[in-house]
């Protein structure tokens, strides 16, 4: 009997030792992710725009924030709840370069996502959008 109670205690020790676990690399693995693509502040941005003149620069604002907030030289429009339906519009090249950017950043993450899992594998994505663009002095265009 005393044997059984010994194995029996083992085994519930066993499974909240496994359960602790499972739980602390789900924890890990949840903050240890970064994205498949990069994020870069404005001088970064800037230089990629000046390096890559081929690249595909993408705003992924609305139209109305196109016009009222000005634009990055260059760029091309496609809100970016639009850009699986606006795909004819993107380089077909999936590993051409595009550089994306938002108002602040936000919209601009998900947007990079949803390049990614259309296929696209070479991102760089401005982190502060073009909000922090003009605050650092970068110039803009307006329609």
């Amino acid at each position: 009997m005393a044997l059984f109670q010994i194995v029996n205690q083992n085994r519930k020790c066993v499974k909240k030792t496994l359960v602790v676990l499972v739980v602390l690399s789900i924890s890990i693995a949840g903050c240890t992710i970064d994205p498949e693509w990069e994020r870069v502040g404005t001088d970064e941005f800037e230089d990629a725009i000046n390096n890559n003149p081929t690249g595909f620069l993408l705003d992924v604002r609305t139209t109305s924030e196109w016009n009222s907030d000005g634009y990055i030289e260059g760029a091309t429009l496609i809100p970016h709840d639009s850009l699986e339906d606006r795909s004819d519009e993107l380089p077909e090249d999936m590993d051409d370069l595009i550089l994306l950017y938002c108002r602040s950043g936000n919209r601009s993450q998900k947007a990079a996502q949803t390049l990614m899992d259309m296929g696209y594998t070479n991102l760089i994505e401005l982190d502060v959008g073009i909000n922090g663009w003009k605050s650092d002095g970068k110039s803009v265009v307006y329609p």
